[in-house]
């Protein structure tokens, strides 16, 4: 059997390393294919993550149309901080639900938070052995949760790793251990199916990039704060380790595909150093909205007494259930406010305006009440310095009235904030405003995040893509072809 058109994803993957490994003569599969095909950068949609990266290029547009910016989003009828899939999310349709609907034999296996979209041709298999996965899996037919049990029945690092102790060698030795042992049977599954059927398109995708540079990058990266020499020796170069993997997958993957198979390569966000200021954001947005002195919040205070009662190792079972807690507290405080942050991806805080008309208890106007709020809040998060660099911890805002156009712009975060990681060795510690006081972080059970760009590689003469929206056309066109 053969495969039309085949798309490799990489969920989290990094080209700039992969392009250094190639240049010291390892990952020879991932060489001939960057060798035979143009490769691009890719540039995320301003102050975006991993969520809006894989779902814009799902559906060939960007966040103000498909409104899912990240896995925990703000309702405003409610002012519940969701789980996307709990979130009435505006209806979309991926590139291969279209073709499904024309007739082509198509299979999509772990698109990263991929539109569940019916099909009737073909196969869907998400989250199987993905990153993280927050919800149970879902297989398009149904027949196909037995077919992928064959190869691997179970997620061998279904609870996460911030869940789990990360004390010892030995703890960061069997994640890497079992989170490198997905590769194999998956790479199995794909290269059974494209022998057994023929597909006008395959789209065969990996998390281990994502999952090894998020708790592994101050083992692999020396000039990383958190780095230890005596770890590293002992766990040696995992992400080296996990795009070697890849790798030899690559090269069995293609092999089944054909000779005549046209091939794509997607992947992204990159990973860099762990550089965030959300877990301070409503804090700093409590200030900046109420003062210096005002009364810490509900959601704060029962943040705070969780941090002082509760052991850690016993955080680490209830953080759910904690969370859940926090959240219910910071909806009655966000009833009286004027702003207030949401969840978002690390690499960006976000900020929603209680909007007049918008919002159920909205208390803001629009217009210029609006616009000058706006500017009040970038210049309160801006005054807050990270010490050991003396810069502002700020980067970029990104006000998403003037940024993004969109029929759903509305359901986004008004407010982007993009943290300052120039130069920076490791994680805010402490943040200082001479206006606004001081502010402690926790330490954070990541060490790496997603930067801002991720790759695009395709057959010669395709056009080179601004955004992760502007892959689907050349995939589409080579499936229609």
């Amino acid at each position: 059997m053969a495969v039309k058109t085949l798309v490799l994803g990489f969920d989290g993957a990094d080209h700039r390393f992969i392009g250094e490994m190639i240049g010291e003569g390892e990952l020879p599969n991932l060489a001939a294919l960057r060798a035979r095909l143009t490769p691009f950068e890719v540039e995320n949609d301003p102050g975006q993550g991993n969520v809006q990266f894989w779902t814009s290029a799902a559906i060939g547009a960007g966040p103000a149309t498909h409104a899912h910016y990240f896995y925990m989003q703000f309702d405003p009828r409610t002012y519940d901080i969701l789980l996307s899939h709990d979130m009435a999310l505006p209806k979309t349709t991926p590139f291969w639900a279209s073709l499904d609907a024309e007739g082509k034999r198509i299979a999509v296996v772990d698109w990263y938070e991929m539109p569940l979209t019916p099909i009737k041709n073909g196969v869907l298999v998400h989250r199987w052995l993905a990153h993280e996965p927050l919800t149970q899996s879902v297989y398009m037919p149904e027949a196909m949760r037995g077919v992928t049990a064959r190869y691997a029945a179970d997620n061998p690092i279904a609870e996460g790793f911030a869940s789990r102790p990360r004390d010892t060698v030995e703890d960061m030795q069997d994640f890497l251990t079992r989170t490198l042992s997905r590769i194999e049977p998956k790479t199995r599954f794909f290269v059974d199916q494209m022998h057994n059927e023929h597909w006008d398109l395959y789209v065969a995708c990996m998390s281990e990039a994502h999952n090894i540079g998020h708790y592994y990058m101050e083992v692999e990266d020396e000039t990383h704060s958190r780095h230890d020499a005596s770890i590293a020796a002992e766990v040696q170069a995992p992400l080296r380790q996990c795009y070697r993997a890849l790798d030899e997958a690559v090269g069995k993957i293609v092999a089944a595909a054909g000779n005549e198979a046209e091939i794509f390569v997607f992947g992204g966000p990159a990973m860099g150093k762990f550089i965030s200021a959300n877990s301070a954001l409503e804090e700093i947005a409590r200030r900046v909205d109420l003062g210096f002195g005002a009364p810490l919040s509900g959601a704060e205070t029962a943040k705070q007494a969780y941090r002082s009662f509760i052991p850690e190792s016993l955080r680490r079972r209830i953080g759910p259930f904690a969370r859940a807690i926090r959240k219910r507290f910071a909806n009655r405080d966000y009833l009286r406010r004027r702003f207030f942050a949401v969840p978002h991806n690390d690499n960006a805080g976000a900020i929603r305006i209680n909007l007049e008309g918008r919002e159920k208890y909205g208390t803001v106007s629009g217009g210029n009440d609006y616009d000058a709020l706006v500017s009040e809040i970038t210049e309160g998060v801006s005054s807050f310095i990270n010490p050991d660099t003396g810069r502002s911890i700020v980067g970029r805002v990104i006000d998403v009235r003037k940024e993004f156009a969109g029929p759903n712009r509305e359901m986004l975060p008004d407010i982007f904030i993009e943290w300052d990681r120039t130069d920076t060795h490791g994680d805010f510690t402490r943040l200082v405003s001479e206006k606004f006081g001081e502010v402690t972080l926790p330490r954070h059970a990541r060490t790496g995040d997603h930067t801002s760009f991720g790759f695009f590689w395709a057959p010669p003469g395709a056009t080179a893509p601004a955004r992760p929206e502007d892959v689907t056309a050349p995939i589409l066109a080579s499936v229609r072809r």
